[in-house]
């Protein structure tokens, strides 16, 4: 079967207000009653009302969902998708980062599927095309809104669970960076540095080729040039437009290359210890770079000179590796990020989970065979 690269089917606005275009883009997909969903605090920030008063005033009605969790667990989906169902909504909006986007496409898939979401992480399980998913992102981070993953918490294993959802991705995507204005600093940070691991991961899989390479160097570049502004400047809407943009386009990468065992890291140390994604992402990254390099020299290289580091040609893969990896902790750094060995997390502890990581679905994508022994190398550099 051929896969063919680069494939966007979302209709985009993006430039600071798009929001208040809410009512349009509802009326030009044809639909009539949004099931909106977000978290407490994007409602509580007055964020989610910028855009429920939007449809307001244009006599649109709509029910709210405002059940959102981080790292969302299956049985949050499937009550809303109930809800959804109960309301005779239409189509779907979601409001938020990417916990927000996840429920609301588990939503946009059970809407058009029978069973609970869970069902649909064994891809054997045809899915249905589930139109009507409207993405308003109000972090730049997961690129959730142009990806075609679904990352849902299974309560009884405490495991996050990918879905491949390329029927489920969305129809709009409304990038307002007015709506990340003012963001705080630490989540700035975290949210950007998942934007940087997409980026790097996507430009490193099995997957990747010469036409997204250009696209991830590029991201990488925006990010290492942005990202500080913005955490120094919760109001440089420059920086903020550029971000967004990073990270939707970063989940654009996503849909292409998918990620590797970044990620597989930072979905079982996230799931185990509560660190949050992105954070969770930073702390695997220098670790991973380590593992790719003899595999991928020159690609680490790149990202490495991109962070600032200095290289005079001699290098092996090991010392590529250690430069790049010291220029990435140089940039956590400068963003405030907490360092992993202040977490709490016992280097046993972490080590413990490798087979979970040799074995979750992206590992697969690296460009080395991770065993579980590299996997609990990699755990012990993370909080050795």
């Amino acid at each position: 079967m051929l896969k063919f690269t680069l494939m966007q089917r979302s209709k985009m606005l993006a430039f600071p207000g798009a929001s208040s275009k809410i009512a349009e883009v509802v009326s030009d997909g044809g639909y009539s009653k949004p099931f909106v969903v977000f978290d407490k605090g994007v409602k509580s920030l007055g964020i989610a009302d910028r855009v429920l008063s939007a449809l307001r005033s244009a006599g649109i009605a709509f029910e709210e969902f405002s059940g959102v969790v981080p790292d969302p667990p299956c049985d949050v989906v499937d009550s809303a998708a109930a809800a959804c169902r109960s309301s005779g909504c239409d189509c779907v909006i979601a409001i938020g980062g990417g916990s927000s986007i996840d429920v609301a496409k588990g939503v946009s898939v059970l809407r058009f599927n029978g069973g609970g979401i869970l069902d649909y992480a064994d891809p054997s399980v045809p899915m249905a095309r589930c139109p009507g998913l409207i993405s308003v992102p109000t972090t730049a981070g997961t690129g959730s809104e142009l990806s075609n993953g679904i990352i849902i918490t299974d309560p009884r294993t405490g495991s996050k669970v990918p879905i491949v959802g390329d029927k489920a991705m969305s129809e709009y995507v409304i990038l307002d960076p007015e709506l990340t204005l003012g963001m705080p600093p630490g989540l700035t940070a975290m949210t950007g540095l998942d934007v940087f691991s997409h980026a790097l991961e996507a430009y490193t899989t099995v997957l990747a080729g010469p036409m997204t390479d250009i696209v991830c160097e590029k991201l990488m570049q925006d990010v290492a040039e942005f990202l500080p502004r913005a955490v120094a400047d919760g109001g440089d809407l420059e920086a903020r437009q550029r971000m967004l943009c990073c990270a939707s386009l970063g989940g654009w990468m996503l849909a292409n290359c998918c990620a590797h065992v970044g990620h597989s890291l930072a979905h079982v140390i996230g799931a185990r210890f509560h660190v949050p994604h992105g954070a969770a992402c930073a702390y695997a990254c220098p670790a991973m770079m380590r593992f790719i390099a003899p595999a991928a020299p020159e690609k680490v290289r790149r990202a490495g000179e991109i962070l600032g580091a200095r290289f005079d040609g001699s290098e092996g893969p090991a010392e590529i590796a250690e430069k790049s990896a010291e220029a990435y902790s140089r940039f956590c750094e400068g963003l405030g990020l907490q360092p992993a060995s202040e977490l709490g997390i016992s280097r046993d502890a972490a080590a413990a989970l490798a087979r979970e990581v040799s074995e979750e679905c992206f590992a697969g994508l690296t460009p080395r065979k991770v065993s579980e022994a590299d996997a609990r190398a990699m755990l012990e550099d993370v909080f050795g």
